[in-house]
């Protein structure tokens, strides 16, 4: 045990041993995040109150998973291919594979990327003759994704004149083609996962009662469905221990919404704010000045 925890500094350890209670950690660029989430969850794994199959941990790059995955197997003699880390895309795509039925998809649905998406819109547009000057593919594109991080369909979606009411109307033909291709883009892995799981019940109780502790890297770069998802998964007993840095946000052009770090106090992500005690004035994992 001292050998887990012997390389952190005070708010380090304070951060990584506290109880299974909501905490927001407020942690600066080059400030240890990344030891900081994977020790806890070693650390939650060797005193035995979690398994590896029951951690979640939510980064935003590849990148970054893969380095927790390759850290806690030199922390702990596990095998980590199984456990739920990766990014909001990767989990969900992962959640969707095992469940497509439910989620209205084939069992070998594919994945759009960027260029395959404004493509599919490029198709869109000139199978129904419509004048790609005045709704350009792109903008067409934006206007979908962000209604999708909002966690809106086509019908959810107000528009405020016959402009947006085309975007609104081509929005839905774009969700209709997609279906019929067997095709997903980016953003619809994350609102095809978060539908599925709040229409049905059994399946979201049980990822709930799996998923005893739920860790969120870069937690002020989440959207509002990404945010949506996470307190969805986290119920009343979820323990949440998210890690962020107020001072920054390099998603912001995506719908980040830095605001989700003061809903998540607000709210305590269950709307039991008086029931715990948020660290986000007592730990404070920051550079070092100097």
């Amino acid at each position: 045990m001292q050998n887990l925890l012997h390389n952190l500094n005070p708010e380090q350890l304070a951060a990584v041993t506290l109880p299974p209670q909501p905490a927001l950690i407020l942690a600066g660029a080059g400030s240890g995040k990344t030891r900081v989430l994977t020790t806890r969850i070693a650390w939650l794994v060797q005193t035995g109150q979690i398994s590896p199959a029951g951690v979640l941990a939510v980064t935003f790059t590849n990148k970054a998973a893969k380095e927790m995955l390759a850290r806690l197997s030199a922390m702990l003699p596990i095998n980590t291919r199984g456990m739920w880390i990766g990014t909001f895309h990767g989990l969900c795509n992962r959640l969707l594979r095992a469940h497509y039925r439910d989620a209205a998809l084939p069992q070998t649905f594919q994945i759009l990327d960027s260029q395959d998406q404004l493509s599919a819109i490029k198709r869109l547009l000139k199978r129904l003759n419509i004048d790609d000057e005045k709704y350009p593919p792109k903008h067409l594109m934006y206007f979908i994704n962000s209604a999708k991080d909002q966690g809106l369909r086509a019908s959810a979606v107000e528009a405020s004149d016959d402009y947006q009411r085309k975007f609104v109307e081509l929005y839905e033909a774009y969700d209709d083609q997609c279906q019929r291709e067997g095709v997903v883009d980016f953003a619809e892995l994350l609102l095809r996962c978060y539908e599925l799981l709040s229409r049905n019940q059994p399946l979201r109780e049980h990822y709930q009662a799996r998923f005893k502790h739920i860790l969120v890297d870069e937690f002020q770069d989440t959207n509002d469905l990404q945010y949506k998802w996470l307190k969805l998964l986290a119920r009343e007993q979820g323990a949440v221990f998210a890690v962020g840095d107020d001072d920054q946000s390099i998603y912001a052009f995506r719908g980040a919404n830095v605001g989700n770090m003061s809903a998540f106090e607000r709210e305590s992500m269950l709307a039991m704010a008086s029931k715990f005690v948020f660290l986000r004035h007592q730990v404070i994992c920051r550079k070092p000045s100097g």
